[in-house]
């Protein structure tokens, strides 16, 4: 059962100040500032954290999360500890993401001015990394090895071997479809064994490509502007077929079947936010594909993909929610101004 969201809080309860509302079916684990019991914590990001990743790092679940303030914190999941110094990076923190290479977890730093850096997370040190600014990144395994993805300025994405930097091959939009836009976001899936990346790009448009073949494979939506901008994106595998999640400048959460180019409605309409949706993510938690999505309006909200049914209530923040992600045993975590929190699912 689910409970409605209100302007002032959940459940008709006004919003604390400076805590969060877990609400019906959500706890909140740790947090950083004072969003638990009114007393400030030092270690936080100074400036708006814009993306937040998971990896296990030496048996320990944890969280990496990349700010505006030039930093990359990595932070024990189940405690809340900070773990070791910042990692340094020469810029804004657009995005960052994680993989393995050769058994060891690999965070990928991408900054939209100088560069994009994979570091090694057990040893703490710098590996490889692109010259060149990256607005987005993602990873994935081709052909056996893994890659990272990263886009930026120019309508086309790098692949590139975070253990080496050696580049891999751009994968270049097809101009003929119209213009192909600076790519703002990027997410990858496998369908039946095969890797497959979706852009969003600065126009509004979602591309689909081929990472096996390194190709554009098809523009999946055209543009749009005013309220109807596209402003965040995931994807899903969801009844072995890719659907892509974008959320607005409208507040509209939106599920498009990749291979048709349509809008997949479920059983039941996605609730909208009430600002931009900054924040997007996508898991599977129990066999079970789910979105996380969080905005401007402060709210998160969690819902299963295949029937679009909504999750518990709606967690509250004292700010605009700008990063979100899901770790597989259903905990959130969730980036909102300069902090950082950990829900896990309730018993109720």
């Amino acid at each position: 059962m689910t409970d409605p969201v209100h302007e002032d809080g959940i459940c008709g309860e006004p919003a604390a100040t400076g805590a969060a509302r877990a609400g019906t079916g959500w706890r909140v684990e740790w947090a950083t500032g004072d969003l638990i019991d009114g007393t400030a914590r030092a270690a936080r990001h100074a400036d708006r954290v814009r993306s937040v990743a998971t990896t296990v790092v030496d048996g320990r679940a944890v969280a990496v999360t990349g700010g505006e303030d030039e930093a990359v914190l990595v932070w024990d999941l189940a405690t809340g500890e900070r773990m070791g110094d910042a990692l340094p990076a020469r810029g804004s923190v657009w995005a960052v993401v994680t993989t393995v290479v050769d058994g060891r977890p690999v965070v990928v730093v991408a900054d939209p001015d100088t560069s994009a850096q994979s570091w090694d997370l057990t040893g703490r040190r710098p590996v490889a990394g692109l010259v060149g600014g990256a607005w987005a990144a993602a990873t994935a395994v081709v052909e056996g090895r893994p890659v990272v993805l990263t886009g930026g300025s120019a309508p086309w994405l790098q692949m590139w071997d975070p253990a080496t930097g050696e580049p891999l091959g751009d994968l270049v939009g097809d101009l003929s479809t119209g213009r192909v836009g600076a790519v703002v976001a990027v997410v990858t899936a496998v369908v039946d064994g095969h890797p497959e990346a979706v852009t969003l790009h600065d126009d509004s448009t979602v591309h689909v490509w081929d990472l096996a073949e390194r190709r554009h494979q098809d523009r999946v939506l055209p543009p749009t502007g005013g309220s109807r901008q596209r402003v965040s994106l995931s994807a899903a595998v969801v009844d072995g077929r890719l659907v892509a999640v974008t959320g607005g400048w409208d507040g509209r959460v939106q599920v498009w079947d990749v291979a048709t180019r349509t809008k997949v409605t479920g059983r039941a309409p996605l609730t909208a936010h009430t600002g931009p949706v900054w924040a997007l993510a996508t898991a599977v938690v129990d066999g079970r594909p789910l979105v996380v999505t969080g905005g401007e309006d402060r709210t998160v909200r969690v819902r299963d993909l295949a029937s679009h049914r909504h999750l518990g209530s709606d967690p509250v923040f004292p700010s605009e929610v700008t990063a979100v992600a899901m770790v597989p045993d259903g905990r959130l975590v969730v980036g909102f101004g300069g902090d950082i929190a950990v829900l896990a699912p309730s018993p109720t």
